[in-house]
């Protein structure tokens, strides 16, 4: 009978597999051939709240550092939010009907990864557990993002339960001082019991003999933290966590007084070097080369984008908690809403078709695409290792491109 169950699994296992091969090549012919979609995207971000309880100091979704009578960020975000006097940037919570609805939708496109991310807390929804188990059961990759302070002890050891693959927990600080700095109003002991939640899930998986969720704690490096690179390894290790985060703080007008300077910028290798030498020992994963990569572009990204076309379109998607739609994390644009479309006519419909076209023209225009941040873009590097993929002797002449599939899939 076991040899039997075996076979089973392993037969499951290879047809997903042959899935997803499937799935990734039609997601390649769609970019490749710059036409149309032929499929889903390969992943999507849901934000099923847009509410936070947390006032971050880098966010830029929950922005701190803002005039009370113009609260946003910048011009972009100002002309979404006022073309879209619909969309409920602060307390919406997506209805279940609507969730189960959007999770049907991206299984029949073939997408089979969920990222449980979006303007806010995901662990504020009443229902966020039945969320997760809902995607668990369509067989979904399911990889959640959370500060982690409202995570019960039942929540963590659940999240084992239901093979959760991988948790992201915006730690942000080596110490107690900088967390409270950054996390402003939380609790004094809020480093300490994040800490102890976090330790909960190691436990749980050491008690269920699995390495399941994949614990990764993301860290957004500002002036005040970019220090304590050695310390956020040590927490790393310290909670059982696999894998450490950098990302370098991208500021809007309100928070530039988070930048490092040039002094900073130039002393921080060497604080990133001992970090990586330190979670080497301790069997830690980090994104350090990635991190670099990213912080010698902060200066802009549109010489990534005289050269090589945006590929969004095809491969990712944001849904957010009041249902719009957005296309990328640095375009703020409303593709579409589940309060009137099904998810699946969205991505096949012609406010897609128009934005992927943009995305084409992207190296031709030499601006922006309206709506979205493409000269200081977060993407540049995925999108430089998809033409790659898609154009391998195109690219030779295109200087620094040395990312490959295997990149794409590491940053995914």
């Amino acid at each position: 009978m076991g040899a039997k169950v075996n076979g089973i699994l392993k037969k499951n296992g290879v047809v997903r597999k042959l899935n997803q091969l499937q799935h990734q090549a039609k997601v390649a012919l769609g970019a490749r051939t710059q036409s149309t979609a032929f499929t889903g995207p390969l992943y999507v971000q849901v934000g099923v709240v847009n509410a936070c309880n947390y006032r971050c100091t880098f966010c830029w979704d929950q922005p701190s550092f803002v005039p009370k009578d113009a609260p946003y960020t910048d011009e972009i975000s100002e002309a979404y939010y006022k073309a879209n006097p619909q969309i409920d940037r602060n307390k919406a919570h997506m209805e279940w009907d609507k969730f189960t609805e959007l999770v049907d939708d991206l299984h029949g496109m073939g997408t089979r990864k969920i990222k449980f991310i979006g303007r806010g807390e995901s662990f504020l929804h009443k229902r966020f557990m039945d969320m997760v188990t809902y995607a668990k059961e369509r067989d979904f990759t399911v990889s959640i993002t959370t500060n982690g302070s409202l995570v019960t002890d039942a929540d963590a050891r659940r999240l084992v339960e239901l093979g959760v693959d991988e948790l992201y927990v915006s730690v942000n600080a080596g110490s107690t001082k900088s967390y409270s700095e950054i996390h402003v109003n939380t609790a004094p002991d809020m480093f300490e019991r994040i800490k102890r939640t976090l330790k909960i899930v190691t436990q749980a998986k050491r008690d269920a003999g699995t390495q399941m969720p994949q614990m990764n704690l993301s860290f957004v490096i500002q002036n005040n933290n970019y220090f304590e690179l050695e310390e956020m390894v040590e927490t790393a290790h310290e909670v059982g966590a696999q894998k450490a985060h950098f990302i370098g703080i991208s500021t809007y007008d309100g928070t530039k007084f988070l930048e490092l300077d040039d002094e900073q910028k130039a002393d921080m290798p060497n604080h990133l070097e001992r970090a990586v030498a330190l979670a080497e020992k301790h069997g830690i994963e980090t994104n350090a080369d990635f991190f670099l990569s990213r912080a010698r572009i902060y200066k802009g990204t549109q010489d990534v984008y005289d050269q090589v076309p945006c590929y969004i379109g095809w491969f990712f998607s944001i849904i957010l908690a009041d249902g719009t739609v957005n296309p990328c994390c640095e375009c703020l644009r409303c593709i579409g809403t589940l309060k009137t479309h099904r998810f699946r006519d969205i991505w096949f419909g012609e406010q897609y078709k128009k934005f992927r076209k943009e995305n084409t023209n992207l190296p031709f225009a030499k601006e922006e695409i309206p709506g979205c941040r493409c000269h200081d873009c977060g993407f540049s590097l995925h999108n430089l290792a998809m033409h790659r993929v898609l154009h391998p002797i195109a690219s030779r002449k295109i200087k620094d491109i040395a990312y490959s599939f295997e990149d794409l899939k590491q940053f995914i």
